[in-house]
C-alpha cells in the first residue's frame, strides 16, 4: 500500500510542551543517570508535586547512596513512554532532561506534596526521596526532537484521564472510521499533523494497512498508519480539551463525524 501525499505542515500550538508536561509529571518509565560519578538508576519514580517541584523515587547505591541531603549532583532524567496499544511495541515519545538532583529527608518532601505514585515509594526500605532543578529539556516524539522551555514544563495540572481507559474507547473504533480520521487530517480536513516515515522492517500481515493507537491525551489522539512502503504518525487535534472520559467521548464523536464528511 503507497500512502504517499502533500502533508499539511500546519503545528498544532501547545501540543509539544502539552506532552512533555505529561511526561515530567509522571507518565512514562524514569531512569536517572548520575553521568559525572558514573552511576544509573534504571527504575525512578518520579511526577509533579503539589509545591510545582519535579521530584523522584529511588533506591540508590554507591556514590549516590552516600550523598548528602542538599548537595547538588548532576543528572540526566530520561522519560520514555510506550504506546498503550499491545499489539505493537512502539515509543510514543521521550523526554530527555539535564538538571541538579538533591535528595531531600522524607519528611521536607512529603510537605512538598508528592504525587500518587512516588509517594508510594515511602514505605520501601532504602528509598530516598529527591529533586530535580531542571537546566535544560527535549522532547522526542512524531515531529522529532523539541527543546522544551524550562517553564514550560510546570504551569499547567496534569491531566487526570486514565490513559488507557482512553485507549480502549479508541481500540472500539471500526478500522475503517480510524482511517477516514486519518485521511481527513491528511488532506487539512480536521487539524493536526502528519509524518511520513520509512515502512517499518518486516511488516507482517497483521499489521499491514492498520490503524494503531499510539496515544491519547486531552488535546488529541496520535495514531500510526501502517503500509508497506511508508508508515504515517497522525495527530488529530480535539477542538477542546478533554477533561474527562465522557468528554472524550464527545471529541472523538465530533473528529469521527468530521471524518465522514471528508472522506
Amino acid at each position: 500500500m503507497t500512502l504517499s501525499f502533500e502533508a499539511p505542515k500546519t503545528e498544532v500550538e501547545g501540543r509539544a510542551a502539552s506532552l512533555a508536561r505529561r511526561l515530567v509529571g509522571g507518565a512514562g518509565a524514569a531512569s536517572l543517570d548520575a553521568y559525572r560519578v558514573g552511576e544509573c538508576l534504571e527504575f525512578v519514580a518520579h511526577g509533579i508535586a503539589e509545591d510545582g517541584s519535579l521530584v523522584v523515587a529511588a533506591m540508590p547505591a554507591g556514590t549516590l547512596a552516600a550523598a548528602a541531603d542538599g548537595v547538588p549532583i548532576d543528572v540526566r532524567l530520561d522519560v520514555v513512554k510506550q504506546a498503550p496499544d499491545p499489539a505493537v511495541s512502539i515509543v510514543s515519545a521521550s523526554a530527555h532532561l539535564l538538571g541538579e538532583l538533591a535528595w531531600v529527608p522524607a519528611s521536607e518532601a512529603v510537605r512538598a506534596g508528592l504525587p500518587a505514585s512516588v509517594e508510594a515509594m515511602a514505605d520501601v526500605p532504602g528509598v530516598r526521596f529527591g529533586v530535580v532543578a531542571v537546566r535544560r529539556a527535549v522532547l522526542h516524539d512524531l515531529t522529532g526532537a523539541t527543546v522544551i522551555d524550562e517553564d514550560q514544563l510546570y504551569y499547567e495540572a496534569p491531566s487526570d484521564i486514565d490513559a488507557y481507559a482512553a485507549f480502549e474507547k479508541v481500540a472500539g473504533l471500526d478500522q475503517g472510521m480510524l482511517k477516514d480520521l486519518c485521511w481527513a487530517v491528511m488532506v487539512d480536513a480536521t487539524p493536526g499533523l502528519v509524518i511520513s516515515k520509512p515502512a517499518m522492517p518486516s511488516v507482517c500481515q497483521h499489521m499491514a494497512d492498520r490503524v494503531f493507537c499510539v496515544d491519547v491525551d486531552d488535546r488529541g489522539l496520535t495514531m500510526m498508519l501502517v503500509g508497506t512502503e511508508e508508515t504515517l504518525l497522525v495527530y488529530a487535534a480535539f477542538a477542546r480539551p478533554v477533561a474527562s472520559l465522557s468528554d472524550l467521548d464527545e471529541r472523538l464523536f465530533d473528529l469521527m463525524g468530521a471524518a465522514v464528511l471528508a472522506a
